[in-house]
């Protein structure tokens, strides 16, 4: 993947970026996210022994891998026409946001440090004319959605069908649903308080003659008015009852991939896998969460009571799923359409087939 390296270059060497972000640090943020990725290879495989798996493995039925498949596949297209009501004058067409997003996923998986929402933002920028720290908060906008859908979705599944034994093992998982929670009702609360943050914004500019520090100021303020937008009143009901819909599009995902093992399992359990699997995203680790993905959610459904065995056989089966889904389509539009350059590099008559979708 020697243009995604050169790729993850060109968005870490970009001005201001190339001032604060050196070779060493990259080279060390990666090494330290590998081994993590490894050691959670190497626990997990120990935990669980991979004569256990592959017997797992050997009796998957594939008719329910392919509706996992489906399903997935739906919520991506789902995620791609939720992305375009998170910007205030809906510049991003459904085509052009499908192409954004299917791209930045791909190279969050090959990627360190999940560069791939800044080659998102890249794209987005370029596509709908906003400055990339504007599209970067619509992004973090919608992290911060999918993060409190399932939270809402565990919290009330797990703790309306699950046992006491299960709810007291699953209280890490709570915390974290519990911290997406916390973040909304600040987010929700700075927003509020817009003309009073924009004046703050206003003070610190003319307060300080640094260029670089006015810079960051101004790149902070473009990203706050890329926020804004999903708590106005006419469209936040349409983000909630989309982002709800993707997530229990995702729930059905995961429900066939239980049953492609024949393991029966309740609501409450399935949203803790749900949720396991998705939380255990945001520990730093190799690109695409490899093995921390397999280790967190493994381990979170054998305390409540699942074999460790078939645990890991559905977590992994999940997590391959999500790489065929993301890869097949996102090597497409990369290669073809971009012919595998760069978006920052990608002439503006380049886009028009994307822009007139």
């Amino acid at each position: 993947m020697n243009s995604a390296r050169r790729l993850t270059e060109e968005v870490l060497d970009s001005k201001p970026a190339k001032s604060i972000r050196s070779k060493w640090h990259r080279s060390l943020g990666m090494v330290f996210g590998v081994a993590i990725s490894l050691a959670s290879i190497f626990w997990v495989v120990n935990f669980v022994g991979s004569e256990g798996l592959f017997s797992q493995l050997s009796q998957v039925r594939i008719e329910h891998v392919l509706l996992s498949i489906c399903f997935t596949s739906l919520s991506y297209v789902l995620r791609a026409w939720r992305w375009q009501f998170f910007f205030q004058d809906r510049t991003l067409r459904f085509w052009s946001s499908f192409q954004c997003l299917i791209v930045g996923f791909l190279m969050n998986n090959v990627l360190p440090a999940r560069m791939g929402e800044f080659v998102r933002a890249h794209m987005g920028g370029r596509m709908t004319g906003h400055s990339r720290a504007t599209v970067l908060a619509t992004i973090a906008g919608e992290r911060l959605a999918d993060g409190v859908t399932i939270s809402a979705i565990f919290a009330i599944f797990f703790y309306l069908g699950s046992t006491a034994a299960e709810r007291a093992e699953g209280q890490v998982v709570l915390l974290v649903a519990l911290f997406f929670g916390v973040a909304a009702l600040i987010t929700l609360f700075i927003i509020s308080r817009r003309r009073w943050v924009h004046a703050v914004f206003d003070l610190l500019h003319d307060k300080f003659s640094s260029p670089a520090i006015r810079y960051a100021i101004v790149k902070a303020k473009r990203f706050f008015q890329g926020l804004e937008p999903m708590f106005q009143r006419e469209r936040i009901g349409k983000l909630v009852c989309f982002s709800l819909l993707v997530w229990f599009v995702e729930l059905a995902s995961y429900y066939q991939v239980t049953q492609a093992f024949g393991f029966h399992m309740s609501i409450g359990t399935l949203s803790l896998f749900l949720a396991a699997v998705n939380f255990s995203g945001l520990v730093p680790s190799a690109p695409g969460a490899l093995g921390v993905i397999e280790a967190f959610a493994t381990l979170a459904l054998v305390h409540v009571g699942v074999g460790k065995e078939i645990a890991l056989a559905m977590v992994a089966t999940q997590h391959v799923i999500q790489y065929l889904v993301v890869g097949v389509p996102g090597i497409l539009v990369y290669f073809l359409l971009f012919r595998g350059k760069s978006p920052l590099n990608v002439r503006a008559n380049e886009l028009e087939l994307s822009r007139s979708a």
